[in-house]
């Protein structure tokens, strides 16, 4: 019997998705995970065209990520105007009424964030959302709030699934934990938080309820009336999407439709940040980590906001200046403790959320108007933001 002649394979060079050769790539490259080609926007929106479900993860302080989104959602928006949705982990359940009047115009952003409790409920700082949210309300693009409410939450978390009440017990969606890779990288996860102290399934129970109800959301929303015809773009944290055991299959198990998964994956951290994020050592799973990574760099908010150089107290909807700081802005404008607050470059301030609010907008050299009552008559006061002195 002939043998096949055998021939040497020409030598495999090294993965350009290995640790190594990632961090040779630039930011703003995107790469085909399945090729390893790169490719340009043009084609990244020629493939994911095709898709119902876009799952677009991110690192929630990273702005770079958050513009990658913002880029997917405009790409898809010019290409299907009026046939986009999106659903945001950011917000819970209990806050859609909120998401459909600000998508509809009818709030400020101040009172957007108040009615929809986002420091409450999320807590990241709302300048790495504002061009997202923005854009969604400009276009009437419809947002979906994807996660449950926090006493659901709380009560999965406390006494597990089989310790609910049946009421309860019945509202939550169908959860599947025999995912053997899906456990194993939240062990590794956990792990690293928690420095082996907790109680890991209590954490298991709630990661595994949050995808599981962002999934029912998702299918929801498409089986609807107003999700006919749409595609469905999904932004939530790297870990609800990539190897798409999280979100994307817990949808799929739902309802048949194809999906694409895009990663934003950052070049480098900067020194200064080393440290910040959570690092564990990722077990062998046999999947791939999403169809696309978009590289890029690691962009924060600024980290050394203004400051007016004021404590405040809130009383009976009003914000009082209880002290000034010496040599503040607000003292060189002439601020004193027990005035009331009452505007800022003519917006109301009610709680002291709305001045944090309207102070995170300024940026050193800035100035601002504000309007004070003292004893009985209104003022006004110039404030020039100036960096505290070293």
């Amino acid at each position: 019997m002939r043998r096949p002649k055998t021939e040497r394979l020409p030598e495999v060079a090294q993965d350009p998705l290995s640790s190594s050769r990632i961090r040779e790539l630039k930011a703003g490259e995107i790469i085909h995970i399945p090729t390893r080609l790169k490719m340009d926007e043009a084609r990244l929106f020629e493939i994911i065209s095709s898709g119902r479900l876009i799952c677009v993860g991110e690192t929630h302080d990273n702005l770079s990520a958050h513009r990658v989104q913002l880029a997917i959602i405009k790409g898809l928006n010019e290409r299907f105007p009026g046939k986009i949705a999106l659903g945001m982990e950011m917000f819970r359940k209990p806050v859609q009424e909120v998401l459909d009047q600000w998508t509809a115009g009818e709030l400020t952003e101040i009172e957007f964030l108040k009615r929809s409790q986002w420091h409450d409920n999320w807590g990241i700082d709302f300048g790495y959302y504002r061009e997202i949210l923005a854009y969604a309300q400009e276009h009437r693009i419809d947002v979906v709030a994807l996660n449950p409410a926090r006493e659901i939450q709380n009560q999965v978390r406390l006494s597990g699934l089989e310790g609910l009440p049946e009421a309860v017990r019945k509202s939550l969606p169908e959860i599947d934990v025999t995912d053997p890779y899906h456990r194993a990288l939240l062990q590794a996860v956990y792990g690293a938080h928690s420095k082996g102290s907790g109680n890991f399934e209590s954490f298991y129970r709630v990661q595994v309820l949050w995808e599981e109800t962002m999934a029912e959301n998702v299918v929801q929303y498409l089986q609807s009336p107003r999700g006919q015809g749409k595609k469905f773009v999904v932004l939530a944290g790297a870990g609800h999407i990539h190897y798409g055991f999280g979100i994307p299959k817990r949808v799929l198990r739902r309802m048949a439709l194809p999906y694409y998964l895009i990663l934003p994956h950052e070049v480098s951290i900067p020194t200064a940040e080393e440290g910040q994020g959570m690092e564990y050592e990722s077990p062998d799973i046999p999947l791939l980590p999403a169809d696309f990574f978009w590289m890029v760099t690691y962009d924060r908010l600024k980290s050394d906001p203004v400051r007016l150089g004021v404590q405040v107290s809130d009383s009976e909807g009003t914000v009082k200046v209880v002290e000034v700081s010496p040599g503040s802005p607000a003292e060189q404008a002439g601020v004193k403790a027990g005035d009331t607050i009452l505007m800022l470059d003519g917006q109301k301030i009610a709680e002291s959320h709305d001045l944090v609010h309207y102070l995170g907008r300024k940026n050193f050299g800035d100035t601002a108007t504000l309007t004070l009552q003292r004893g009985g008559a209104e003022i006004r006061a110039e404030v020039t933001f100036t960096k505290p002195s070293l």
